[in-house]
């Protein structure tokens, strides 16, 4: 009996958990996607800071126990499902530039997950200026950065003026992302860069900017207030209910406060549709982010609220018809498990409509410091061991569990890489 063919869109938490679970044996899976691995998006901060190194913040799609298993560099333009064809167009660099070639991909069965871009509401100069946290290119740039402003400002000739300026960290985002930035840029400068460049000591300041009124909007207020007097603690300035309404090379510029110069901006806020989402015509929410409504059993649905056929979406870019779950990196994986035990399964009555199970929210704030929403709140040092712990368990695989504690370790005893005793 000839095997099925399961085209995968996206190698995020949904659709590399399904390329890894899917059976080989039962179908001819192929992943198309621009990055040709998983990104451990929580890790992404903590690698940017020299905890461990940046291959530790990714896996890769092909493994070599499922050399069957296809992979595409390339970007997912268009969907034909009457016809079962995908139009993609290759990422795959040449030279200095993308190679740009189109190429066709028919399937039996279809899973969208492309995931979300990078949300900057229009700012003009965002996308050109700022940093970003998705991948570990991202991560690695950013302590580029860094490293780069601490240098010119060591230069002789450099006034007081404009080291400040050189040293302001600026976070556009209020969220677990940008929380956790700030407080791993914190301990990188507290813990070990300060005492490298101690001429600069008391000038490197980080600013976390947010539109919001206040930061962790999505923890209980309690849980909010006390992230926001841990962080004012240690002299991390918020600027909450902030409006960025232009960015240039050396300084964002707000409704409230005018010019106000950075050596770094780190933009965490958040998602807006992909452009294949997008062009989808697929039933999608009134209000809100376009995402792709499916049923309880992840099948895309018409405009007209009927399932398609063979076809699946999940993700960021999709959601529960009745439900508005978050775009978290849970919600993807628990539907990427529950979309590959359903589609192995030979026995299609027996299958359950998929229910999220909902986790605790974590967020570091620095200094052993940290907070977890959920059935019981928590904050303090017992946070952060929660915080800390749970970044293993985001790794799918041992090998890169034991690198990470082993680099921990080696950070513990002889401080980081990038800043060594």
């Amino acid at each position: 009996m000839a095997k099925k063919s399961v085209a995968i869109i996206g190698s995020g938490w949904a659709g590399f958990t399904l390329s890894q679970k899917l059976s080989l044996a039962k179908y001819d899976v192929t992943v198309i996607s621009p990055v040709r691995t998983i990104q451990y998006t929580p890790l992404l901060a903590s690698a940017a800071c020299g905890l461990f190194n940046f291959r530790l913040a990714e896996e890769p799609v092909r493994r070599k126990h499922r050399t069957d298993l296809k992979y595409f560099k390339a970007i997912a333009e268009a969907i034909d499902f009457e016809k079962r064809t995908i139009s993609c167009k290759s990422t795959a660099v040449t030279g200095d530039s993308e190679d740009g070639k189109t190429f066709n991909v028919n399937y039996d069965k279809l899973i969208i997950a492309p995931g979300c871009d990078i949300q900057t509401f229009g700012t003009p100069g965002a996308d050109k200026h700022a940093l970003f946290l998705r991948t570990t290119n991202d991560a690695r740039l950013i302590q580029q950065r860094i490293l780069e402003i601490l240098d010119k400002a060591s230069l002789p000739g450099i006034s007081d003026e404009e080291q400040r300026g050189l040293l302001s960290i600026r976070i556009v985002g209020g969220g677990a992302i940008g929380m956790e930035a700030a407080a791993e840029i914190y301990d990188l400068w507290s813990e070990d860069m300060r005492f490298l460049f101690p001429h600069l000591d008391g000038k490197l300041t980080i600013t976390i900017h947010d539109v919001a009124p206040q930061i962790l909007s999505t923890f209980d207020s309690k849980l909010s207030e006390y992230a926001t007097k841990s962080l004012q603690g240690r002299h991390i300035e918020l600027k909450t209910s902030s409006h960025i309404q232009n960015v240039e090379s050396d300084a964002i510029f707000t409704k409230e406060d005018g010019r106000l110069p950075y050596g770094v901006l780190l933009w965490a806020t958040g998602n807006k549709a992909c452009s294949l989402v997008e062009k989808l015509n697929v039933k999608k929410p009134e209000k809100g982010l376009p995402r792709i409504i499916t049923d309880k059993y992840l099948r895309v649905l018409h405009p007209d609220g009927s399932p398609m056929e063979d076809v699946y979406a999940l993700g960021d870019a999709a959601d529960i018809e009745g439900e508005s779950l978050p775009t978290l990196a849970e919600v993807a994986l628990q539907k990427g498990e529950y979309l590959s035990k359903t589609l192995n399964q030979d026995d299609t009555g027996s299958i359950k409509p998929f229910e999220y199970q909902q986790r605790a929210l974590l967020a570091y704030l620095g200094q052993h410091d940290g907070v977890i929403g959920g059935k019981e709140d928590w904050s303090g040092p017992a946070a952060w061991i929660a915080w800390r712990s749970g970044s293993l368990g985001w790794t799918r695989s041992w090998r890169r569990r034991l690198m990470i504690m082993i680099s921990w370790l080696f950070v513990w005893i002889g401080g980081r890489d990038i800043a060594r005793p």
